[in-house]
């Protein structure tokens, strides 16, 4: 096979290393084929960092409308890419959909200025609300000859089949299965040697305001944390959420992620991992094993192990206290989605869970000392009122109790998807999603990003936020 192949990491705020590239990179090495990682990604961010384009860089989903000169930036990254050649191959992962425009210009220079084939993939490629199999922007760059081919999903299948043959391939590239990818556990060289100034870096590890002792005695100044995969897609049908729509569900046997633990404990002495989860718990009996399984590790390694991942309320006749006691024992740090303290908002998300439920989770970390990662929140949902809104005083008046182990909270207003149920309840205009509106005309932008500062600055005068106003701002705005 002529030329070589090429790993693009493409600009992504913060600045570290995808993790879903090194997977990527290990599929084409298990597969006897040679791949070039290029990280190019802190270079872009360095040149931008002292300028006063710093604060519109990673919101370039927007083009900036301007507020960066595309010319200075089209000139670093031919720079930058200057080693590739002619019938090479570039492939890189669209992280999220604001990456799309930097995806765009890049495959642009490259077929301009290189003349190679270009292989994309990754959530972004997805709008909320597509599946698996569909993706209109996919369809974009194919009809405007700026990709070769898209792996739609499954590239743990998909890829290997493609580098036999030898990338003869174009279209979108798709494969419908059940069965949990097989990426493959990294070897040493992946995971420590070349990367070592671009690691994982976890922020309940070293904030420096930690209460807990413990963390701060043994958690601060650690180098990273592996990312391990347990569960794909969700069990549940949130109104708000498209990860059903876009990914079935599938959980991971717990013996297979503990195993994996131990190999990267073994390979290179990490004892701090995290799951890309949205529900790590989505069943409690696998959950249960995959608890058993860490704390039984703990014991044979005679060291202990810290996770963390997002983590599903449920209500309380469903959770024993022995799920928090194993908790607890195995150093795991949830981050769970609480979504709202109204019971009315939560019954029209189509939670199963009720604020009375809410506590008793709250109870339980706190009387297991089990330490709240990030709590994550919702506001502005379509139903919501005022009354609503008066709802969360009564969370405010927990945490000022400091009857909680919460570390940080993080505020999300609602955004729509173009499969919700909740599109039959508001007016949108799909050129400007964020701009929606309740039918009833009570519930607006301005309304709800009011009410997303009146929580930050309640959060805040608790030190409890996560982010700052003007970040979760941009963030909402995405």
């Amino acid at each position: 096979m002529s030329g070589k192949n090429w790993l693009l990491h493409i600009p992504r705020f913060p600045d570290n290393l995808y993790w879903g590239l090194l997977e990527i990179k290990n599929i084409f090495e298990v597969n006897d084929s040679e791949i070039h990682l290029i990280d190019v990604n802190h270079k872009i961010y360095k040149h931008f960092f002292d300028t006063p384009y710093w604060q519109d860089i990673d919101s370039f989903g927007l083009m900036n409308k301007g507020k960066i000169p595309l010319f200075k930036l089209t000139r670093l990254i031919l720079r930058e890419l200057s080693f590739i050649q002619k019938n090479d191959r570039v492939f890189f992962s669209v992280f999220s959909t604001e990456s799309r425009s930097w995806a765009t210009l890049i495959s642009i220079l490259l077929r301009k200025w290189f003349d190679v084939k270009i292989f994309i993939g990754g959530n972004g490629i997805y709008a909320p609300g597509e599946s698996e199999a569909e993706s209109v922007w996919a369809d974009y760059m194919l009809e405007h000859n700026l990709v070769d081919a898209v792996f739609m999903n499954q590239a743990d299948e998909t890829l290997p089949e493609a580098i036999k043959n030898n990338f003869n391939t174009s279209g979108k590239i798709y494969k419908e299965t059940k069965v949990f990818p097989n990426l493959g556990f990294l070897p040493k060289h992946l995971t420590v040697d070349p990367y070592k100034d671009n690691r994982v870096y976890d922020s309940i590890y070293y904030r420096e305001d930690l209460e807990h002792p413990a963390l701060k005695d043994e958690l601060l100044g650690i180098e990273w944390a592996f990312k391990i995969h347990s569960t794909l897609g969700c069990v549940k049908q949130c109104t708000f959420c498209d990860v059903p729509v876009i990914q079935k569900w599938v959980m991971r046997k717990a013996e297979d992620v503990v195993e994996e633990i131990k190999h990267y404990y073994t390979t290179t002495g990490s004892t701090h991992f995290f799951l890309g989860d949205s529900t790590c718990n989505g069943s409690t009996s696998e959950w249960m094993k995959l608890l058993e399984g860490v704390y039984k590790l703990q014991q044979e390694i005679e060291t202990p192990i810290y996770w963390n991942s997002q983590f599903a309320l449920k209500p309380a006749n469903r959770v024993s206290e022995e799920q928090f006691e194993l908790i607890a024992k195995t150093n795991f740090h949830p981050s769970p989605g609480m979504d709202h303290c109204s019971d009315r908002v939560l019954h029209h998300m189509r939670k199963k869970y009720t604020w009375e439920d809410m506590l008793y989770h709250i109870d339980m970390f706190a009387k297991h000392d089990i330490w709240i990662r990030d709590a994550l929140w919702m506001i502005g949902y379509p139903t919501e009122t005022e009354e609503d809104v008066q709802e969360y005083d009564k969370l405010f008046s927990r945490l000022r109790s400091k009857k909680h182990t919460f570390v940080s909270n993080v505020v999300n207003v609602t955004y729509m998807n173009r499969n919700s149920p909740l599109l039959d309840i508001v007016n949108i205009d799909w050129n400007d999603p964020n701009k929606w509106t309740a039918q009833n005309g009570a519930l607006t932008q301005e309304v709800r990003m009011n009410r997303k500062k009146k929580l930050d600055t309640e959060f805040t005068s608790i030190g409890k936020l996560k982010y700052k106003f003007r970040d979760s701002y941009r963030r909402a705005l995405r």
